[in-house]
Formats: C-alpha cells, structure tokens, sequence
C-alpha cells in the first residue's frame, strides 16, 4: 500500500486541484466568452497562463519540499563539530528564489550551545547553500551575468521570468559561480601536481595532432590602469576549403582555460590537453604571438620530441609591413612591393631571407627607424618559430586566429564593454564561467557542483570591561 497522507498535506492536495480547476475554467471562459472585439491576444493568454501555472508550481513545490521535514519524525541530530546529539530546536523561515515563484520554506533548525553551532538538515539534504536563490536560478543568473551587463540580466529575469533580484545580487553570483570554477581549476591543478598522476584520458580517439594556443588580453581595473587574462585554446583541426576556395586546416572541438597567473594557464591547458588525448598524440602544436609567457612555459609541459613551436605568422607580417611603412613613408607604392615580397619570402622560404633584408636595411638607411631594430630583434629570437614553409606543408595552422577569436569570446566581449571597470576577481570570475560555457564544461560542472551551506555559528560576546 502506498504512503498514507497526513490530513494537513490531504487538505492541501485538495486546495491545490480545486485551485488548479477554478483557475482553468477561468482562463477558458475569459478565453472563449470575451465578444470579437474584446478577444485576448494570443500574448495575453500565454501570460495569463504562465502566471497562472507559475503559481500552482510555486505552491507544489512549497507542499512537496515541507513535506521532507515538517511531515518527518524529527530526533536526535550529532551536532557537526563534537558528534554530540542534540533536539531539534525550532522551525527556521528562510526566503527562497525558484524559478517557480518566491517561497518561505520552514525547516527544522538544530542548536548546540556548546560549540555555538546551528544546523539545518534538509538544506544539507536538498544541497541548498547560503544564498537565497535555488541552485537552479544561480546557474540561470550567472549565465545570464556571464553573457550582458548585470542590469540588463536582473531586467531579463525580472521581464521573462519574475524573478526580482537586484544587480548586485546577479553580480554576487556570477562572481561566486567563477570563483567556484576557478578553485576547481586549482584544485585539480594541485592534486596532480602533489600526486603525479594524470587525469584519464577522457575521449574515445585521441587526436594524433593536437594545438594548444595561448594569448592575453587586457581589462580596466577601477582606478583605470590595466591587467591581463590569459587565455589558452585547446583544439583539433579539420580540413576546410576557404573563400578562395584553397583547402587550410580550420580549429574545431575548441576547449579554453582561462587564468591571470601564467604558470597556472600553462599547467590548466596542459590538463585539459591530457583529458584530451594528449599522452597518445604524436604531435603538440603549440601556436602563439611573441610573448615570454607563453614559450617559457607551455612547451615545457610536453615531451620535447612531440612539441613544434608555431610562431603566429600575422603577427610577424606585422612587423614587415610597420618596418614598409615607416621606411617608405613617402613612397607608399615602394612599401606596399616591399611588404607584399617579405610576407611572401616569410611564408614561403623561411625567416632567414627575410632577416637578410632587414639587416640590408642597416647600410641604406641612414637612420634606422625604430620598427626596424624591433623587427630585427622579433625575428632573431622567434625565427626558430617561422618555418612557415614547412608548416603549411605538414598541414599546420601559421594563425594564431583561433585563440584571438577565442580571447574576445572568452573575455573581451564581455569585460572590455565601453565603460566598464572590473575588480580583478570579479573579471577573472566572469572569464571562468564563459570559458566553461563555451567549452561545453557547464552541466558537469552544475551536475557536481555543491553550494558552500549556511552558518549558524553563534559567537560569543565578550563582557563590557
């Protein structure tokens, strides 16, 4: 036989379904009756209706979620800190934000008054944290926080779902949520670290070539100076027919870790490369622009014998075309031949014809503009990173386009929006749950992720002197 139901929960089942008919014919007649003229529109009676079911489901949930304790026998609880049991104490009202409806849930609270520690069971069992706003809204907010402006997103929530929160409470979560993330990310980078195992490989075929790019991108803080994130693409390739219609290797299943200290972006990319197959690829392609950060670090992470070193090949057709320009400033015909031969030469032969040009540039020029020295300083230290002509014949990108998409997706279309200002952890949170989403970690992380509980600690007050 199934559970027998106490008369209070029976009594309101009852009011439940009588509510739920007395609210349908309404909506039918209201519907149906109203003359030609005055006939809702198909907007009005979806809103009626949402409204309407909002309710009975924000009502079912209340029944449903009191009914786990108020309806339960309630005893002895071992109090968390010393294991004493001790009774429950009282009913506890907290406010509750679903995406249903805005509750008042009662819960049995539990006191120990020698360690100064309270408890409340069915958050623990329910995995409700400290904040006011159930697991699911939290997840819906700082999505939403990730994406617009908080403003724009307690507006959302407001017009599209009612759920009435401030813009410091979307803040507040988002910024949680990245946190959360970003412990994550150092939790696991520790424990391998200490332990010397690796994560499991966590595809089916691993790829047997496999790019890790890497670059930074810079945010306002408060007071108007700047700070970078960096940002590091994990990703395959597949073969793809351009606008010209000539076949270049196209990034695909892209993967980004984000973090401001460049130690922990090389071990995070170096986890998530192993997740993906990295321990059995037979080539590491490590794509990036000129920075330290990124050659002193990454490439360390892999087997030397896997590892080519790609130097962004735009970024160093950068330089040419500032040396053309700056040397043929008044002949602009000269500096375009000149650009479009050493980009050709560059990609085609290798850096060391292109050096040779540059370095000829010292006995013609009688004072050498300053794009010229950088030139030649950029090429001589990432000239081992230009074999271009080889790449495109092994079939490897030369751009370092994914990552620069991948770094304004991550975190520039979001931070370095007109006006904005960031406090260094509020930006490197919004960075953390953007990357998780666009790297499709977001429902693992959801499906695992635990609230912090709320604390009840009583602190003792110590006497007037």
């Amino acid at each position: 036989m199934g559970q027998q139901l106490p008369d209070e929960v029976r009594e309101r089942i009852d009011k439940l379904t009588a509510s739920f008919r007395e609210q349908l014919e309404a909506v039918y007649i209201w519907g149906s009756e109203a003359a030609a003229d005055e006939a809702p529109l198909a907007m009005q009676i979806e809103e009626r209706i949402r409204q309407w079911t909002r309710q009975i489901g924000a009502d079912t949930q209340a029944l449903v979620l009191s009914s786990l304790d108020r309806y339960q026998r309630k005893g002895k609880r071992p109090c968390p800190r010393c294991g004493q049991e001790v009774y429950w104490k009282a009913y506890a009202v907290r406010q509750y934000i679903t995406s249903l409806g805005e509750l008042q849930l009662e819960r049995a609270y539990y006191h120990h008054g020698a360690c100064h520690c309270g408890w409340v069971p069915l958050d623990e069992k329910l995995g409700l944290g400290a904040s006011e706003l159930s697991p699911l809204v939290q997840e819906m907010v700082s999505y939403l926080g990730a994406f617009m402006p908080f403003e724009r997103a307690q507006e959302y929530l407001g017009r599209y779902h009612d759920i009435h929160i401030s813009h410091d409470v979307v803040n507040s979560t988002t910024a949680r949520v990245g946190n959360a993330l970003a412990e994550q990310q150092t939790a696991a980078i520790q424990q391998v670290w200490e332990s010397s195992e690796l994560p499991a490989c966590a595809v089916a075929t691993p790829p047997q070539r496999l790019y890790v790019s890497a670059d930074g991108i810079h945010h306002l803080l408060p007071h108007g100076e700047g700070r970078e994130i960096k940002v590091a693409a994990i990703y395959e390739t597949t073969e793809r027919r351009n606008q010209q219609g000539v076949m270049e290797p196209h990034a695909v299943n892209i993967e980004y870790v984000v973090a401001s200290d460049p130690e922990e972006l090389a071990r995070a990319a170096y986890l998530a490369a192993v997740k993906r197959g990295a321990e059995f690829a037979t080539e590491i392609i490590v794509l990036g622009d000129g920075a330290n950060w990124i050659w002193n670090r990454i490439p360390a992470m892999f087997p030397p014998a896997k590892v080519t070193e790609v130097g962004d090949f735009y970024h160093a057709s950068e330089y040419l075309w500032k040396v053309a320009h700056a040397v043929w400033r008044e002949n602009p015909a000269q500096a375009k031949t000149w650009g479009e031969e050493q980009c050709h030469t560059l990609k085609h032969n290798g850096p060391e014809t292109v050096l040779q040009a540059l370095h000829a540039l010292e006995d013609t020029v009688a004072a050498l503009p300053e794009p010229v020295t950088q030139a030649l300083s950029y090429f001589e230290n990432q000239g081992v990173r230009m074999a271009y002509h080889q790449y495109v014949q092994r079939g490897l990108q030369i751009g370092s386009g994914s990552i620069e998409s991948g770094v304004k997706q991550v975190v520039g279309s979001r931070v370095n929006q007109p006006g904005m200002r960031w406090a260094p952890e509020h930006a490197d949170a919004v960075a953390h749950v953007r990357a998780a989403i666009l790297s499709e970690r977001w429902d693992n992380f959801w499906a695992d992720f635990h609230p912090p509980p709320r604390q009840y600690q009583r602190h003792q007050v110590p006497l007037a002197a």
